[in-house]
C-alpha cells in the first residue's frame, strides 16, 4: 500500500506541474527589430505561464504571414497595421510606430515629394509590401504619373531609397553617408493643416510624425516631418479570450522589458493607444482587458477544470489498474510457492533416503517462511489462497514425515 501511495504522489506532482504544455506559433518578418521584439515575447510570455511554449518562425512576407494566420496554421504574428483585413484574424494591441524614411542622394532634386519620384530609380520596398502599399497611396495622394516613376526592386540602384522602420542607430546611417533625408514640411506647419495631416485625413492608418532635431546625430541639423504606421500584434481569430486577455495583459504590462529594444517602444506598447486606427479588428481576449471586462472566474479556468477533471478520472483509472496490478503481482508469488511446494509433494513417493525427505521438510519450512515474511512486507495477502497454501503445506509436511518413519522402519527390518 505504501508504494501505491508514493505512485499516486509522484503522479500528482507531475500533472499539478503541468496539466497540459499548450504550443503556440509566432510568426514575424525579420526586418528592423522585430526578431528581437519576437524573442523577448517569447521568454516573457514562456516566463509568465508555465504552461506555455512559443515558437517563434521567420515569415516570408507580410501578406504570407497573414494567409499562414486567417488559415489557422499560425497563431500570433507580427505585422504593419497598413493590410487589408482578412476573415479569420484579429488585432490585440499596437507594439510600435514604424517610421516612413525617404533617403535621396545629394545631386537630387529632394525640393518635392514629386521631384524625387520623378528623379530616377526609387526603391519603395518588395511588391505588396506594407512599405510598398504605402508609397502607392502617397503617388496617388499627390496625383503622381505612375508611368514616369521609375521604381526598382534593388535598393543599390535607386537614387531614392525608401524604408519603414525604427529608429536608425549611428551604425545603420553610416550606410546612408551621401544621401539626404527628406522632410514632408516644415515642423511650424504641424497643427496647420500641414500636408502630412491631409494624408493622414484620406489614409488614417498614417499619422504625422516628428523626428526632432539632431536625434540623428547630426546626420540632419533640422527636424524631418514624415509619416508613421503602427506595428501591430495579430491574432487568429480561434484563439480563446481567456488566452488573448492574458497574453496582451502581460505584455502591455511588462513594456520595460522592451524599451530597450527601441526607444520608440517606450510610447508604442500603451494601454491607451488608438484603437480607432486600427484595421483589422480587436480581438474580444484583447478588448476585454483594455476595457477593463475581465473574464469571470468560470470563463478562466473552464480549460483548467476540464484538464483537472481528466486528471481525476486517469487516476482514479490508474488506482484501479495499480490496485489490480498489485493484486495479480502478489497473486502470481503465491503461486510460485504453490508451484514448488507441488513439485515436493508429488515427488515424495519416489524419495528413498531418509535425507532426502529430511533435506525437503526443511524445505518447505523454509518456504513457510518466506512466505511469512512477504506477508508481514505486504508482498502476499492473507487470504484464502495463502491460507490454503500453509495449509497444503503442513500437509506436505505430515506426508514427508510418514516417509522418513516408513524408510526407517524398513531399515531396522534390514538390519536385523
Amino acid at each position: 500500500m505504501k508504494k501505491i501511495t508514493a505512485v499516486l504522489v509522484a503522479a500528482l506532482l507531475i500533472v499539478s506541474c503541468n496539466p497540459t504544455l499548450t504550443t503556440f506559433t509566432f510568426i514575424y518578418n525579420d526586418e528592423g527589430p522585430n526578431g528581437e521584439i519576437a524573442t523577448r515575447m517569447e521568454e516573457l510570455l514562456e516566463g509568465s505561464f508555465y504552461n506555455v511554449d512559443i515558437q517563434l518562425i521567420k515569415g516570408k512576407s507580410t501578406n504570407a504571414n497573414l494567409d499562414s494566420l486567417s488559415v489557422g496554421s499560425v497563431d500570433i504574428a507580427l505585422v504593419e497595421n497598413y493590410v487589408n483585413y482578412q476573415p479569420g484574424l484579429n488585432s490585440a494591441f499596437s507594439v510600435y510606430s514604424e517610421v516612413l524614411h525617404i533617403f535621396f542622394r545629394d545631386e537630387i532634386d529632394g525640393s518635392s515629394f514629386e521631384s524625387l519620384m520623378y528623379s530616377g530609380p526609387v526603391y519603395i520596398g518588395r511588391e505588396e509590401s506594407p512599405t510598398y502599399n504605402m508609397m502607392m497611396d502617397l503617388i496617388e495622394f499627390y496625383g503622381l504619373d505612375t508611368s514616369r516613376i521609375n521604381v526598382t526592386f534593388a535598393m543599390n540602384q535607386a537614387g531614392v531609397v525608401v524604408e519603414l522602420t525604427n529608429l536608425f542607430t549611428k551604425e545603420k546611417l553610416k550606410t546612408y553617408e551621401g544621401y539626404t533625408l527628406f522632410s514632408f514640411d516644415e515642423v511650424g506647419n504641424i497643427g496647420n493643416a500641414s500636408i502630412v495631416e491631409g494624408i493622414a485625413l484620406k489614409y488614417p492608418r498614417m499619422s504625422p510624425f516628428v523626428i526632432p532635431q539632431k536625434s540623428y546625430w547630426g546626420y540632419t541639423e533640422d527636424p524631418i516631418v514624415t509619416l508613421a504606421v503602427d506595428l501591430i500584434m495579430v491574432v487568429r481569430s480561434g484563439l480563446l479570450e481567456v488566452t488573448v486577455n492574458d497574453f496582451t495583459k502581460t505584455m502591455l504590462r511588462n513594456r520595460q522589458v522592451f524599451t530597450s529594444i527601441d526607444p520608440l517602444l517606450f510610447d508604442g506598447l500603451r494601454e491607451d493607444f488608438n484603437q480607432g486606427i486600427l484595421n483589422i479588428p480587436l480581438h474580444e481576449g484583447a478588448r476585454t482587458f483594455l476595457d477593463r471586462d475581465e473574464p469571470s472566474f468560470l470563463e478562466r479556468y473552464a480549460e483548467l477544470g476540464g484538464v483537472i477533471l481528466s486528471i481525476v478520472i486517469a487516476l482514479f483509472s490508474g488506482i484501479v489498474s495499480l490496485t489490480k496490478w498489485q493484486a495479480q503481482k502478489k497473486k502470481d508469488k503465491i503461486d510460485e510457492f504453490y508451484e514448488d511446494l507441488m513439485n515436493i509433494k508429488n515427488a515424495i513417493p519416489k524419495i528413498n533416503q531418509i535425507s532426502s525427505a529430511i533435506e525437503k521438510v526443511k524445505r518447505v519450512q523454509a518456504s513457510q517462511n518466506k512466505a511469512f515474511e512477504m506477508l508481514i512486507a505486504e508482498k502476499l495477502v492473507a487470504n484464502d489462497s495463502f491460507r490454503i497454501y500453509m495449509e497444503l503445506s503442513k500437509e506436505t509436511i505430515n506426508e514427508l514425515r510418514g516417509k522418513m518413519r516408513v524408510l526407517k522402519a524398513k531399515k531396522e527390518r534390514t538390519t536385523s
